[in-house]
């Protein structure tokens, strides 16, 4: 434990990258949960539809969560070129794909050695690409269609109204955004897993980064990260 008396605190994640976090968790438990009573209204309220409105609120607020989620990942989209080193993804660079087998190698216990990051590793990054990104985008696309319909007027008619056709009808396009949903089930067990895992063996102060917004530098974690700037960097061992 001779590393702690020298690390140092980095500040790593900005503001507006903890608020997306934040709002993004949310938005999508808010819509993962209307979502759900939508798809299987369970409750049956006693009386006129038009006394309580459930399944009418909770479209309601599916609605609002929608547009939050949206213009929440438009910001993040602007933050890529805006924040600092840590808030970008370059996963073009040959050294985030060497990083991704590595870190891969790693966590299916093939390699006791990974290399340090104060941003995220490249495994991190590919499934924010997969998960948040491509099917944030289907998500937005799919749920504003059957919002829509196949109705053309209107802004929202001009951006998603070609949704259903292209998908050939709208159970296609409800069984796909139905999928994706649980998808994100998925994607927060293996998040919640990877995250805690990476504060108790490297004890850089993970968890605690996305609300401080600061990560401790280990003594054999460098002073720059290969996926996201040079390409030098050096590796810890298990408990570093």
């Amino acid at each position: 434990m001779k590393h702690i008396a020298i690390r140092r605190p980095v500040y790593v994640w900005e503001l507006p990258v903890r608020l997306f976090h934040w709002i993004n968790a949310f938005a999508i438990a808010v819509l993962f949960l209307t979502g759900m009573y939508i798809a299987n209204p369970i409750l049956v309220a006693p009386g006129e539809a038009v006394m309580h409105f459930i399944i009418g609120t909770m479209r309601y607020w599916h609605g609002i969560a929608a547009f939050i989620f949206t213009a929440n990942m438009i910001y993040r989209a602007f933050w890529f070129w805006a924040g600092n080193e840590y808030a970008k993804i370059r996963f073009w660079k040959k050294v985030f794909w060497q990083d991704l087998i590595n870190t891969i190698r790693y966590y299916l216990f093939m390699r006791a050695e990974h290399r340090g990051h104060l941003g995220h590793n490249a495994l991190a990054q590919i499934s924010y690409i997969v998960f948040i990104w491509i099917f944030g985008v289907v998500m937005i696309f799919t749920g504003f269609a059957m919002r829509v319909g196949t109705d053309p007027s209107g802004v929202g008619g001009m951006l998603f109204s070609w949704v259903i056709p292209f998908m050939h009808n709208e159970n296609m396009v409800r069984m796909v955004h139905h999928v994706l949903a649980w998808a994100y089930v998925v994607f927060l067990l293996i998040h919640l897993y990877l995250v805690f895992r990476q504060d108790i063996l490297d004890d850089d102060a993970t968890v605690s980064s996305i609300i401080s917004g600061y990560k401790y530098e280990l003594p054999t974690t460098g002073q720059s990260e290969a996926v996201h700037s040079s390409d030098t960097q050096p590796a810890l061992t298990k408990g570093d």
